[in-house]
């Protein structure tokens, strides 16, 4: 230890620039002339940077840069975790001068630039494919089949928009004082199915088959620099998606991890995507290890083909994501399986598989509904030993359908799009012992019809049980093109949570009486859906008997939520791209938690909006629902 200490201060001692050691509280173990000049001292380093967050992202990724402002100069810099032995030391070290700080904030700028350059081709990438499927007249013989591109075609659009705006967001955090933006709390789960969702156009012009797999099968958050995440995800899956052949699979496996001695439960990451893309030629080996800074031995020789080929932007972005997540990457060949035990070592690579592994905090859903236990005893439940696969890509809808579906006694598959539906009916265990499937209509990358023609085609699963739908517009250009792919019943949203078990208990029954499919039809309507005041009884009954009074009001609030975020963004920017969303998104919370007259107003703006009617009449009726909801669920407790 004394050893170690004595190193380094001789190198902060001979050091011409602003060198300090200090620990992680920001107390001071080492300073040079230079920092005492400046002050950087333990109050001075708190004030003028966010010192605990650079100490957590030093440590994760080894060094990480800062800025600082001190009166007129701004100056530029780094911390470098170092291990102390005893204890963990970081070394911070600023420009000598103003030639190096503005060096070394160009460098970081045009290297910021660089990755958003790369990350932007994406969203841009899936927006042209999906045009162009539907610019495409011979892939789309019906009307329905139009409406449903153009869908598709908005729906790509807003999520590049969200990714574009994601990116930008990085741009100005890393361009900030600090050059710092901080950890957040997010779904890994539902991050990779958005990714999904994005590059699913790029996929299906290229004739790429998409698998999902998850491990356990459930939403999972954490705590960390989801802008890592995003990146090393995207180039990961982006690269195989691209050039990785007719299939690509994709797995993320979330296991806990023994506690340290900080009492803080960590998660290892893994996320795999394997391709058929024939195997990685040695020198795109080579590339990516270079990028990544392994020397290993496994790692190919270099030849006069590679030694002047540098990695590309997309293996450079990737490469600084995983460090910047303190991460390793695995590359191996995928191998075809062998036709006997001798043909083993003689077996032709089919493509390359990829395995990342990041640590990451493990965290709660932020604003968790407080789920009271539900006062129906399970044991007596009417779906008791009855498995659902469940396919909704709203997650504040397939929460809810999913929690009203377990308390009657049901096993829930919870997925968010049909990719990762299909890849649940590849499991034996599952399959074999699924007795319906519940699938939401409008959905990314293949809609619920598309879903329903590939479960029932053959050699695409072995599965044949009642699939329902649920759709919020019944007509019957929908219930004939549900009847010709074998969806028995179409229900229409809202539902309530009675009516819905009892449907599927009715097409469940009709099933082992006869196996005969049911007659496809709407679900019948509720007269208790028309309200004179701002909450419908039945369905606020209906969530205090799933949820108890806590539970139900945790849950009417967070719709309300939703709609007063309509309001404040309508205020303050106007009609933008991501409106029709917003309205669509609060439109289904409302509904589903009986909040009669904010839904009612949502949808007067949703055919606004549809018509290119202005808003602005719709936004003071919804402000007097809003105050007015706010006092009915106050008047609950």
């Amino acid at each position: 230890m004394r050893t170690i200490i004595h190193t380094i201060a001789r190198l902060i001692a001979t050091d011409r620039r602003p060198s300090v050691l200090a620990s992680e509280s920001g107390k001071i173990l080492l300073a040079n002339t230079a920092a005492q000049r400046l002050h950087l001292d333990q109050p001075g380093i708190h004030d003028a940077l966010d010192w605990p967050a650079l100490c957590v992202q030093a440590q994760r990724a080894g060094s990480t840069a800062a800025s600082l402002s001190l009166g007129s100069a701004e100056l530029e810099g780094e911390v470098v975790h170092v291990s102390l032995c005893v204890g963990e030391g970081y070394l911070l070290r600023l420009s000598e001068n103003d030639h190096e700080a503005t060096w070394l904030r160009n460098r970081a700028r045009a290297a910021t630039l660089m990755r958003v350059a790369h990350d932007l081709r994406t969203p841009i990438q899936s927006l042209l494919a999906t045009a162009d499927n539907v610019l495409n007249e011979n892939a789309h013989k019906t009307a329905a089949d139009k409406a449903v591109a153009r869908q598709e075609l908005h729906n790509s659009a807003e999520l590049a928009l969200d990714h574009i705006s994601n990116i930008l967001g990085v741009i100005r955090g890393e361009q900030s004082v600090t050059g710092l933006q901080p950890d957040e709390t997010f779904n890994i789960t539902e991050e990779l199915r958005t990714l999904l969702t994005m590059i699913a156009p790029i996929a299906r012009k290229q004739s790429v088959d998409l698998k999902l797999w998850l491990d356990p099968h459930d939403d999972i958050w954490v705590h960390g620099p989801v802008r890592f995440v995003r990146a090393l995800f995207q180039n990961m899956i982006d690269n195989s998606v691209k050039y990785g052949g007719g299939a690509v699979e994709i797995g993320l496996s979330c296991q806990p991890l023994p506690s340290p001695t900080d009492e803080i439960d960590r998660l290892m990451i893994t996320l795999t995507v394997s391709d058929l893309g024939g195997g990685l030629p040695p020198e795109q080996k080579a590339r990516l290890f270079e990028a990544l800074g392994q020397t290993e031995a496994r790692q190919p020789a270099t030849t006069s083909t590679t030694a002047n080929t540098r990695p590309s932007a997309g293996m450079n972005v990737l490469a600084h994501a995983l460090r910047q997540l303190g991460g390793k990457i695995d590359v191996a060949d995928r191998y075809a399986e062998a036709g006997s035990r001798q043909d083993t070592e003689h077996r032709p690579v089919i493509g390359t598989t990829m395995r990342a592994t990041v640590t990451l905090q493990k965290s709660e859903q932020p604003d968790r509904m407080q789920t009271a236990a539900t006062l129906q005893d399970l044991s007596d439940a009417p779906l008791t030993g009855i498995s659902v696969i469940l396919v909704e890509d709203s997650p504040s809808s397939r929460d809810w359908i999913r929690h009203i579906l377990e308390s009657a006694g049901a096993q829930v598959w919870a997925t968010g799009n049909g990719v990762e539906a299909l890849s649940l009916l590849e499991r034996p265990e599952i399959a074999h012992t699924l007795d319906l499937i519940l699938t939401d209509m409008t959905l990314p990358y293949m809609s619920g019809i598309e879903f329903a023609q590939r479960v029932r085609q053959q050699g695409q699963t072995h599965w044949n049980g009642p699939i329902v739908a649920l759709t919020a517009h019944v007509a019957d250009s929908i219930l004939k093109a549900c009847s010709k792919v074998g969806i028995v019943q179409v229900l229409e949203k809202p539902i309530q949570p009675a009516e819905l078990r009892n449907a599927l208990l009715r097409i469940l029954s009709a099933r082992s009486d006869n196996d005969a499919p049911h007659q496809t039809a709407p679900a019948p309507q509720d007269a208790s859906q028309t309200t004179d005041g701002p909450l419908k009884a039945r369905i606020v009954d209906d969530l205090l008997s799933q949820l108890g009074r806590a539970g139900a009001i945790s849950f009417m609030q967070r719709a309300h939520s939703e709609a007063v975020s309509v309001l404040s963004n309508l205020q303050q920017d106007g009609v933008g791209p991501d409106t029709g969303r917003m309205l669509h998104a609060a439109t289904g919370a409302c509904s589903l938690t009986g909040l009669g007259e904010l839904e009612s107003c949502l949808r007067a703006m949703e055919r606004a909006f549809d018509d290119g009617a202005p808003l602005s009449p719709c936004e003071e009726r919804l402000k007097v629902a809003l105050t007015r909801t706010k006092d009915a669920i106050d008047a609950l407790n």
